[in-house]
């Protein structure tokens, strides 16, 4: 059996972004660790977009960024002041070249590919089956959901689901230096739907369809949102599809366990992807940001929430009204983002507000519709 101080299974973003974060910490202390996932990650098969207020240890790959953002709807729309903020794209492949090469080469790092068949503790150490073979470790983190069952008498389940286009067109349609963060003029008949446009230059640009519902749509029912889009609001004919993504992030208040024993869950499997929006990359770094610097100060990387609970009360709310029908998403984040500063809605996104800040932020929303749907999740949790 080979032994290793830490163990990271997985090596998503999650996995990687604690693998680059423990890179000091493991020469100070000449700690051992693994990395290990079934598959290489190589190519350009996402994109992450985010914002912050400072550089963070990501900035060498953040791809563009923009500090003016705007909103649209059938309601309003409108362009958003996001300072101190800045919005960020990084891509994939960017990410995984520049991971790998920090990663690759180091004397504490091991990297293997392999299947995880099973993680458990037992007698004070982890231990984790990689193709049939043991590993022993003090601490295993992993990004690989457990097995969960669902409950949907209990709890909401939605699906974020997307496709994105980058295209580049013949004639000057875009502005380099806004990004569209929601555009609800899109079909809303199959769940909340929006589109967000990303430039990277006038004639460049990463078009995304998305939608919040219960299933995933066929292929070329996102096709076409994404060619009405971009006829119809884009005002554009000539184009090229340079490269296309698609991907699909659950939505859930169903509880995640973060930790069993000496394994700590990353990233969705830990529950740090937003339960109403989605966004997951701050939140991965603030875990992982976490933990490192509790491994320092004990050597001991478990550490307590990294947010208040109430804000996992607040995504549920809106998941149950936006499963309820009661009130579409558009109508939802057009009053929030007509009646509030875009760089207070960002904190209150970031689960970063005061209870203060957020009863201002409340008073702005259909405060009936919340409450209903307030009651009704506590009912159906507690029965």
């Amino acid at each position: 059996m080979k032994h290793f101080d830490y163990i990271i299974a997985g090596s998503g973003c999650s996995g990687r972004s604690l693998a680059i974060r423990m890179l000091p910490y493991l020469k100070a202390s000449n700690k051992q660790l693994l990395l290990v996932d079934k598959s290489p990650k190589k190519g350009n098969d996402k994109t992450w977009c985010f914002w912050e207020k400072h550089m963070d240890v990501f900035e060498p790959v953040v791809y563009k960024k923009w500090n003016r953002l705007s909103f649209s709807s059938y309601f309003i729309r409108q362009e958003l002041n996001i300072y101190p903020y800045e919005y960020k794209m990084i891509r994939a492949t960017d990410f995984y070249t520049y991971t790998d090469e920090k990663l690759s080469g180091n004397p504490h790092i091991t990297t293997i590919k392999g299947n995880v068949e099973r993680l458990y503790t037992e007698n004070e150490q982890a231990y984790a089956i990689i193709d049939g073979e043991v590993y022993s470790s003090d601490y295993t983190f992993s990004s690989i959901p457990p097995i969960q069952n669902k409950r949907p008498e209990r709890y909401q389940y939605l699906l974020q689901h997307f496709m994105g286009w980058i295209i580049e067109t013949e004639n000057i349609i875009f502005d380099a230096e806004c990004a569209t963060l929601m555009d609800f003029k899109t079909p809303q008949q199959t769940g909340t739907s929006f589109v967000y446009v990303l430039p990277v230059s006038p004639k460049l640009a990463l078009v995304e369809y998305t939608v919040f519902s219960e299933q995933e749509l066929a292929t070329e029912d996102y096709t076409t949102a994404l060619k009405q889009y971009i006829h119809e609001q884009l005002h554009c004919e000539q184009y090229t599809i340079k490269e296309q993504e698609y991907g699909v992030i659950p939505m859930s208040d169903h509880p995640v366990q973060r930790q069993q024993g000496r394994i700590i869950y990353l990233g969705t499997a830990g529950g740090f992807t937003k339960g109403s929006t989605g966004y997951t990359f701050r939140f991965i770094q603030k875990h992982t940001a976490a933990i490192v610097e509790r491994l320092k100060k004990s050597g001991n990387p478990i550490i307590p929430s990294i947010f208040p609970k109430r804000f996992k009360t607040y995504d549920a709310t809106l998941l149950h009204l936006l499963g309820s029908g009661r009130l579409s998403g558009e109508e939802i984040f057009s009053k929030l983002f007509k009646k509030n500063k875009a760089k207070q809605i960002l904190k209150f996104l970031d689960n970063e507000t005061s209870l203060i800040e957020e009863m201002h932020i409340f008073k702005t929303l259909n405060k009936k519709e919340f409450a209903i749907a307030l009651l009704n999740r506590t009912l159906r949790i507690i029965t």
